[in-house]
């Protein structure tokens, strides 16, 4: 007797991938986007479709000039939609990390356009193929006998990286374990490394320069993993919106992208000091500026009058967090805490200044200070400047510096003089 036949399980079609095409009408504007970005890895391709981070898409690259094409395959890391693109006063689209590996895509593009594009900066030395360094903010773990440090990278090379650490130092000549990550996404390289220099920055930076230790049989690992960071990296900033602050101030600029974009990270700069403001939903997740962090990062930065900033769409959280703070009630808090500032500091004292403590007087008189006075006053005995005081005190500026002022009146401390 025949046996019913059983409904075969239907297995959906994977969804076709979108297909964006990139038109290069001469051989001059194909060579200068490649060496500019093509041939780090990445891509910026104007579009107003609907994109999201992670997607895996196709780009054709139409070299009309030679009457050849070539599809790469890319992955999505920066959208900047129209609303966003109109506020920032730039273009709709993505950026994009290249998924083809970077000789292969150079000699195929040759191949089909007939432009020599010269060949990636790469050399062996010894064993080991080393490239030139490139800025890359990765985080960065770093093991010693004395425990583990945390930090992020400013630059990394295959021989090498610099990575930056807040109030820690390791020796020169210490060996050490250092594990990479890029905070987008869920991957660590380990490598052996030795600190071989180290350089004093600003707000209690310091830069530490790892020379990077591993076999022949790990030179592909370790190469594929920095290529990865390093077109990440750059996609990132590729697909970043910026310009200066002084026009309209870093609390306009910082509604604007409020009210445009749901989510995201400020990075200001101005000259070696950098900090970072990360937002989402109305709500402040992460500010910081150098080793400070919070409304009294925030109020520094609302202070400046020129430097620069970067809009990512992204969220770059890392380190402990603040509690998240309504944005408003922030912006006005630090507003207010740079206006009191601003009264108070008036050419008193100068950030480098350090004191004296007249100690007679400090036992007699010690009971009677505010807890804020007490704690700085153990940081001006200490030898710390007024720059460090406020930094590693956690009370607002004007509120160290109106203690600073209230011990010197009462002549608690004096002025070191050189």
């Amino acid at each position: 007797m025949p046996q019913p036949s059983m409904p075969q399980h239907q297995v959906p079609k994977p969804a076709a991938r979108k297909v964006l095409r990139v038109r290069f009408e001469t051989a001059e504007g194909f060579r200068k986007e490649y060496h500019q970005n093509i041939a780090r890895g990445v891509l910026f391709v104007p579009s107003d479709g609907p994109h999201a981070p992670h997607e895996k898409l196709d780009v054709v690259f139409d070299l009309s000039f030679s009457g050849r094409s070539i599809a790469v395959s890319g992955e999505v890391v920066v959208v900047i939609d129209p609303v966003l693109a109109e506020a920032g006063g730039t273009s709709a689209g993505i950026s994009l990390r290249l998924d083809e590996d970077a000789s292969d895509l150079r000699r195929k593009l040759e191949e089909l356009s007939g432009v020599s594009l010269g060949k990636r900066a790469r050399s062996r030395v010894g064993d080991r193929r080393v490239a030139k360094r490139s800025r890359s903010d990765a985080n960065i773990r770093i093991h010693t006998r004395e425990g583990w440090f945390s930090g992020v990278t400013a630059n990394i090379s295959y021989a090498g990286v610099l990575a930056l650490l807040w109030r820690a130092t390791i020796p020169v000549g210490t060996a050490v374990r250092t594990v990479l990550s890029n905070p987008a996404v869920e991957l660590e390289l380990p490598v052996d490394g030795k600190v071989i220099h180290q350089i004093r920055c600003h707000d209690g930076l310091i830069a530490h320069g790892i020379q990077l230790h591993y076999p022949a049989d790990r030179i592909d690992e370790v190469m594929s993993f920095i290529d990865f960071l390093q077109a990440f990296d750059r996609a990132r900033r590729l697909g970043a919106i910026s310009g200066e602050i002084d026009e309209f101030g870093l609390g306009a600029i910082l509604e604007m992208f409020v009210t445009t974009a749901r989510a995201g990270t400020m990075i200001v700069s101005r000259g070696e000091e950098e900090g970072k403001i990360v937002f989402s939903d109305n709500e402040i997740l992460h500010c910081t500026l150098g080793i400070v962090s919070g409304l009294k990062a925030l109020s520094r930065m609302f202070g400046w009058r020129k430097g620069h900033f970067e809009f990512h769409h992204d969220l770059q959280l890392a380190g402990d967090l603040d509690a998240p703070q309504p944005l408003q009630a922030a912006m006005m808090s630090a507003s207010v805490q740079m206006d009191e500032m601003a009264r108070v500091a008036g050419g008193i004292l100068d950030s480098a200044d350090t004191f004296e403590t007249v100690s007679e007087q400090t036992v007699a008189l010690r009971d009677s200070l505010s807890d804020v006075e007490r704690e700085v006053l153990d940081y001006a005995a200490e030898g710390f400047n007024v720059e460090a005081i406020s930094d590693v005190v956690a009370d607002s500026d004007a509120e160290i510096y109106k203690a600073l002022s209230t011990l010197l009146d009462a002549g608690l401390i004096k002025l070191r003089r050189a």
